[in-house]
Formats: structure tokens, sequence, C-alpha cells
């Protein structure tokens, strides 16, 4: 077991690795919006439908089996089998030559990229101890911002060069070879390596009424669904916001969204480690860094969306970047103290079902909605700042469960 945990920062650098593939192969479609528009002739409200709903329904319905899965089967190859898969999914995506084949390569890709976040969790969490988790994990996180870097800084050139076809063959290349260096360097950890009970995997039901009846789950599950829908909007959406508003090209818009993912890929590393320094032997502390950077997530993202100004409105998109980092380590690594651990794979699926379902799929649709009712060109910037607006609720989740969790905090740690 020593010779598997000393190797500890290599293997969530690979998990890592898996994540910024899982990030670059979702979020590809943000870059090609305005051309697939221009090919197939749709409106916003289905552009909503293939970066929201398509996407997460067929992603939700996958989380609950692989969930059960990842309590039973050697984590590593499963990882790998669906990293591959994903990856080879998105690069056929290139070849779409109608809409609905779009829509139909899409519901695959996220059909297996449903496995990777709660897979690779469960590994960390039997890699690094309690009290290194935050950080761990919001160093994991990075992954997703990394991803959105490349997706919009590399896909934004690609497609001004080839087309958004060729944005779809590059971006699924890399899952491919991810998984292979995986499946050869990586061993699977012991269940459990920092528990002292036994595991045996809890069956579903338990799961789900450990995650209704349980207050603080119940809340934290709520509060990331809420910000899931602001953050999957935000980053489905400012491409086209720049493009159409500010006139824009996409070789200049594509760049300047890297950057702000940039941003994020910093706030998720700050705040992670941030989290374990003010909470490293209080839970509720934890909470406060998540509920703070999400409440100001709020102006910062409605600045964007409002900003005449091409200066103002960047600025605005970086410091939303920066705050909407700030949930993602802190959350999980709740969940991972919270849930029991014969839970927590089943339990991190079912928070993936909620936050891609609910969150990733009912944000950008709502979005795409609202800016087709006031006329899809200057429509999106009062539908993206409606949207923004959801995450002083989402940040109220977020205090609740700190005031829970101290009030009981003796019993969690």
């Amino acid at each position: 077991m020593a010779d598997i945990l000393k190797n500890r920062w290599y293997a969530l650098t690979m998990f890592g690795a898996a994540y910024t593939c899982h990030s670059i192969d979702r979020q590809v479609v943000s870059v090609v919006i305005e051309p697939i528009k221009h090919e197939f002739g749709v409106t916003d409200h289905a552009i909503g439908l293939l970066g929201g709903a398509v996407y997460t329904t067929s992603f939700a319905l996958a989380c609950l089996p692989i969930g059960w899965l990842i309590d039973r089967v050697n984590r590593r190859s499963l990882l790998c089998v669906l990293l591959s898969v994903w990856g080879g999914l998105t690069l056929l995506t290139g070849f779409a030559g109608s809409f609905m084949t779009l829509v139909a390569a899409r519901m695959g890709v996220g059909g297996a990229e449903a496995g990777g976040q709660p897979v690779c969790l469960a590994l960390i969490a039997d890699f690094f101890a309690p009290a290194e988790r935050s950080t761990a994990i919001g160093y994991f996180y990075l992954s997703t911002a990394i991803g959105i870097v490349i997706s919009f800084l590399g896909g934004g050139w690609i497609v001004s060069q080839w087309g958004w076809h060729a944005a779809f063959f590059m971006a699924g290349i890399p899952g491919l070879i991810v998984a292979t260096v995986i499946a050869l360097t990586i061993t699977e950890p012991p269940r459990g390596a920092f528990e002292t009970t036994a595991h045996t995997a809890a069956p579903f039901g338990a799961v789900a009424r450990h995650l209704l009846t349980f207050r603080p789950l119940l809340h934290l599950a709520i509060g990331m669904t809420l910000t899931a829908m602001t953050v999957s909007t935000m980053w489905l959406w400012c491409a086209s916001l720049l493009i159409r508003l500010h006139g824009l090209p996409i070789a200049v818009a594509g760049p300047i969204v890297a950057v702000a993912a940039a941003f994020s890929a910093v706030g998720s590393a700050v705040t992670g480690r941030f989290a374990d320094a003010v909470g490293r032997r209080t839970l509720w502390r934890r909470m406060l860094v998540p509920a703070f950077s999400t409440l100001l997530c709020a102006p910062a993202g409605i600045g964007f969306a409002l900003w005449p100004s091409v200066p103002g409105c960047v600025a605005c998109l970086m410091g939303t970047g920066f705050l909407m980092g700030g949930f993602l380590g802190p959350c999980f690594s709740a969940m991972t103290v919270l849930a029991p651990v014969n839970m927590r794979g089943a339990m991190a699926a079912l928070l993936q079902v909620s936050i891609n379902l609910i969150g990733g799929g009912l944000g950008p649709l709502i979005t795409g909605s609202i800016s087709d009712f006031f006329g899809s060109q200057h429509g999106l910037a009062p539908a993206l700042a409606i949207l923004m607006v959801v995450n002083v609720w989402s940040a109220g989740h977020f205090f609740y469960v700190a005031y829970l969790i101290r009030r009981k905090e003796a019993v969690l740690l």
C-alpha cells in the first residue's frame, strides 16, 4: 500500500489529465455554437438543448449504473474504458452531417463521460487523507479549467482555419492517449485506505435515503446543482456573447474565454488550499469558501453580461471565471466526509445526476429560451444576467450547510 500511495501525486496528475479530456470533449460544443447555428439554421433554444439537456440526460441516465460499478469493480480499469469511449465518440462527432446526427453523437459522449468525475473522486479519496483532500480535489478540478482553456484557445483557432468538424477530430484524440497511459502506469489503491471500517458497497436505496434525509448532504447537493446551472450556462454562452454583442471574431473571443478559464483554474487551486487551511479541523469553515465565492459570482457574472464596453465586459468575465472555480474542491471534499466510505462512488454519481441533469441541463436551455424570447442577437445578455442571480440562491444553501455542520461538528469529524 505504501508503494501505491507514495505515487499519489502522479496518480492525481493523470486523473487530472483524464478529466481535462472530459472538459475538452464537453466544452468543444461551446466553441462551435455560431458556425453550427449558421450551417444547420437552428435557434438558441436548440443550441441550449445540444449543449445542455441532450448531453446531460444521457449523462444522468448513465450515472447511476456507473456509480453502482464504481463501488464494485476495478476503478482504474473502468476509468480507462470510459475515457476511451468518450474520446472515440467525440472524434466521430466530427463526421456529423446533420443537427440530429450531432445530437445523437453528443448523447453517446454524455453517457460515457458520466463516470469520469465519480470514479476519479473515489480514487482520490483512497490516495489522499481527509486533511489533504480539499487541496487534492482543488488541484484535480484545475483540469476543468485547463480543458476549457484548451477548447477555446485551440478550438477557436482550429475552427477559424479548418471549420467546426476539425475541432471535434482534434478534441477526441487526447482521451485515447491518456487512457492508455493510465492503464499502463497506475495501480488501483485499496478501498477505504484511510478509514478504519470495512468496506461493503451500500445499495442505492440506502445511498438515496442518506442523501435525502441527512440535511447537510441534501443542501450541499442543492447548492452544487444551482451553482452548476450558472457555471454551465456561462461557459456555453460566453463566447457567443462576445461575438454577437461586441462583434469579436471567434479567433479573438476564443482566447479571451481561454484566459477566463485559466483564472478559473487559479481559483480552483487557491480556494482548495485556502479551504484546507481555514478548515483543517473544522469542516464548517471549509464550506464558507464556496458560500462566499458563489455569492460574489452573481455581480461579477451580471457585470459580464451587461457591461457595454469590451474592456469592462472582459474584466468581469475574468472575475467570474476565478470565482466559479471556488466551489468544486471544498464541496466535493465535504461530500467525501459526509458520505460513508461505502457510499462514496454512488453518492458522487447521485450528485452528478442532480448537478448535470438539472444544473447542466436546465441552465443552458433556459438561457437559450430567454434569449430567443428577447431576440437572439441581443437577448443573450439579459438571459445570462437573469441566470447569474441564481448564484445568490445557491450561496444560501452553502451557508446553511456550514451552519448545520457546525452544530454537529464533533459527530462528523
